[in-house]
């Protein structure tokens, strides 16, 4: 059986490499924007040509949709794809911000992970980072599967041992390490740690059975909760009552966490076979949902600011290991696993009711994202995607040969690029700016 993993959600010699960096042409602070707002807003008005940013799992808002727009004509004459490199086995997303792309990989050959920068235009090495870390390739590919968080001048990353580390954005320095296994008395789990770092003003929040802060100055433990059989999947952020809290889904259920009290609030049961939780719960006006794979399905639980209970739960969507994307009530995502990908469907199911809209196949267990209208999808032997986002059919308006190996990896949109990633390395960018 393959193992879930949290990309999708679900790599030469040691130290830093640099080429002629960017200057930098903007900044971006992910501690201003960690409790984003997650009521209706169906037509967010659409960043300016060339400063958008994705800095970190999920983008700026935390939900895999981009406020950027797209001419679907554009797949009508097959967007070029500009560059091509290769980062090394893994499942690592992308961050981009002030004209640098960051992700991770485990080059073949060594036991070492290594953080990437590269230029987002152009592909070009800014620098590398690289470190031991085993591949950790148990029936999947291996390498790590956090993705990089962008926070002003540096860059927040999670290695498939659970080595946190803040480095300098610009140049990779490395200014301090955070060992999550001997600080939290951790076995490692089965498939490694694969949250992604969450800024939240002078913390860093990440998930492993705990849900657990890191003092964002000095890199030290600041809280932590119960302890509970980690998961693989990243933490959902939200307010309740003008309060922050915390939504995550171990092996174990679900958590959620006052984060004023830095205490839990309530634990709901949610496990499923083989203890593969690995996604991202999603929040909505006082509900989150949570999917996960192996036939155990998905649910709207209710929050009360004390307790959770279940408005309802079926199979309609079995998320093994990429979140789906939620608008205007209608939720997208991957049903199935990813071991038998002939039976594996991108569903649309409704928030409320848990109907499902409808189902289409032969894309496999792929992964996606979404601007406000279209979604971005890359099915799992690398086609790329675009789709109407609606609820009444699936309306497919373009596809492209991308990759040709396993992409169980979000896409990324940003500044009219999308960034696809494979699990043995290729990293591939797509020009979708229409060209007149």
């Amino acid at each position: 059986m393959l193992m879930g993993l949290s990309v999708l959600a679900l790599a030469t010699a040691s130290g830093c490499g640099k080429e002629d960096p960017l200057v930098l042409t903007g900044r971006s602070d992910a501690s201003e924007s960690t409790a984003p707002s997650k009521a209706e807003n169906p037509r967010e008005p659409a960043p300016a040509p060339g400063t958008a940013i994705w800095p970190h799992w999920r983008g700026p808002n935390r939900d895999a949709i981009s406020r950027e727009t797209l001419d679907p004509s554009v797949f009508l004459g097959m967007p070029p794809i500009v560059w091509r490199y290769n980062v090394g086995t893994g499942y690592s997303s992308v961050s981009v911000a002030d004209g640098r792309l960051y992700t991770m990989g485990h080059r073949e050959g060594n036991e070492e992970e290594t953080v990437w920068c590269l230029d987002a235009v152009t592909g070009k090495l800014l620098w590398h980072l690289a470190y031991p870390c085993a591949l950790l390739d148990h029936l999947h590919k291996g390498g790590p599967g956090a993705t990089p968080t962008i926070d002003g001048d540096y860059v927040y990353v999670n290695s498939r041992e659970g080595e946190v580390r803040k480095l300098e954005a610009e140049t990779g320095k490395v200014v301090w390490v955070f060992d999550i296994r001997k600080e939290l008395d951790l076995p490692l789990p089965e498939w490694g740690l694969t949250c992604s770092p969450i800024v939240r003003g002078n913390e860093i929040i990440l998930e492993a059975g705990s849900l657990f802060a890191i003092d964002k100055e000095t890199g030290q433990l600041k809280w932590r909760t119960t302890a509970r059989m980690p998961g693989y999947g990243t933490p959902e952020l939200f307010d309740y009552q003008g309060q922050p809290h915390a939504a995550a889904l171990t092996n174990e259920g679900v958590t959620v966490v006052d984060l004023s009290k830095t205490s839990e609030v309530c634990f709901y049961p949610w496990e499923s076979p083989y203890d593969t939780n690995s996604t991202t719960p999603m929040w909505k006006n006082g509900e989150l949902f949570v999917s996960t794979g192996y036939n155990v399905g998905c649910g709207v639980l209710d929050f009360n600011g004390q307790e959770l209970s279940v408005q309802w739960q079926n199979k309609a969507m079995r998320n093994h290991m990429n979140s789906c994307v939620e608008k205007d009530g209608w939720l997208y995502g991957f049903d199935g696993n990813s071991h038998n990908r002939r039976t594996v469907t991108l569903n649309c199911v409704n928030w409320d009711t848990g109907e499902t809209a409808w189902s289409v196949r032969d894309l496999g267990c792929g992964a996606l994202m979404a601007t406000q209208e279209h979604l971005i999808i890359l099915s799992d032997q690398g086609e790329l995607l675009l789709a109407e986002m609606a609820p009444d059919e699936f309306r497919e308006l373009g596809r492209l040969e991308v990759l040709d190996e396993q992409c169980w990896t979000m896409p990324v949109l940003c500044n009219g690029y999308v960034y696809c990633r494979g699990a043995d390395g290729g990293l591939a960018c797509v020009d979708l700016n229409r060209q007149d």
